[in-house]
């Protein structure tokens, strides 16, 4: 069995350089103008707002949008899943359509029990609806 290993010292090493980098970023900040200072305070309030604005469920976008109606189009499976159901709509109208049009094909009159012919006569209708009162 492997012996279990002790990564301390991999974590003091880790959080001397955190210091390290936090000590630098404090001394630059002093160093900061107020002009500065006022534009990241501007920065960090408007982040602040917008993160509050996503959490509560709905976002302005600069045009006055709002972002949670449009929201689904950031998933993309939800996108496919749409485009999968568009072709499935178009594919069964499609075929609806062509079999409508398959009975008043010439395979149709072709095929039924009737000659082609007493589908043109004029007087077989009349005489197959006198057939069928009687």
């Amino acid at each position: 069995m492997n012996p279990i290993q002790d990564n301390t010292t991999q974590l003091t090493a880790e959080e001397e350089h955190a210091k390290a980098i936090t000590g630098l970023l404090d001394s630059h900040a002093q160093q900061l103008s107020m002009r500065t200072l006022k534009r990241l305070e501007d920065s960090r309030m408007l982040a602040v707002q917008r993160h509050a604005n996503q959490s509560a469920g709905y976002d302005v976008n600069q045009n006055g949008t709002l972002r949670h109606w449009l929201s689904w189009t950031e998933h993309p499976r939800l996108i496919s899943m749409g485009v999968l159901c568009a072709a499935l709509v178009v594919g069964l109208t499609l075929t609806h359509h062509l079999s409508q049009q398959n009975e008043n094909s010439d395979a149709f009159l072709l095929g039924a029990e009737l000659p082609p012919e007493a589908f043109v006569d004029r007087g077989f209708e009349p005489w197959l609806n006198a057939k069928a009162e009687l």
